[in-house]
């Protein structure tokens, strides 16, 4: 008798301490803004969060933007005869960079992205592919939104329809406007 109303005891009181199983648990706060993040669900979509995940300096927005065949091609970075491409690996890695260096002085600096079609170019939907060329001006912006630096050209990409009718890109290639003006592809490998 004594040993059953020792356990009956013992019972009660880890019960009492114990949480309802029945609750369901509190949910963690968020480590950090996740941003603006469209679902892709047209080629044009893709662009815009393209530029959504630049201005807000999102790395992991970017990288739902990008097919894991991912290319980057550009026409020249002055002092760079030879690379002119990289993959899906290498465009994570310097884009990160960039992020992270933007972020570090987020309250001092920002990019401003503009895209806008390219005269005579339409777009060109297919089925599960797509091109769209755009013209470009990409801005490092100081706190109170003046242009401290610009980079201008024309891109032209090629996304694909993957699963869920979600599209993604598969090769960017960026073209000077003038060789007068830098493109967003020596801002990039400036992080390379």
């Amino acid at each position: 008798m004594r040993r059953a109303l020792l356990i009956l005891t013992a019972v009660v009181s880890l019960g009492s301490c114990a949480k309802n199983p029945f609750n369901s648990r509190e949910s963690e706060a968020p480590t950090s803004e996740g941003g603006t993040f469209i679902p892709p669900t047209s080629p044009q979509i893709v662009l815009e969060n393209l530029r959504l995940s630049y201005t807000q300096l999102v790395i992991s927005n970017f990288i739902q933007s990008l097919d894991s065949q991912f290319v980057f091609r550009f026409d020249v970075v002055e002092g760079i005869a030879t690379d002119t491409s990289w993959g899906f690996q290498a465009e994570i890695s310097l884009t990160e960079k960039l992020f992270n260096d933007f972020t570090a002085t987020k309250n001092a600096r920002g990019i401003r992205i503009v895209l806008s079609p390219q005269a005579g170019q339409s777009d060109q939907i297919l089925d599960s592919t797509a091109t769209l060329v755009r013209k470009y001006r990409l801005m490092e912006v100081d706190s109170l939104g003046r242009e401290q630096a610009s980079y201008e050209g024309v891109s032209r990409f090629e996304l694909v329809e993957s699963a869920f009718n979600y599209w993604s890109l598969r090769l960017w290639e960026d073209i000077h406007l003038s060789f007068e003006t830098k493109s967003w592809a020596e801002l990039k490998y400036a992080y390379r």
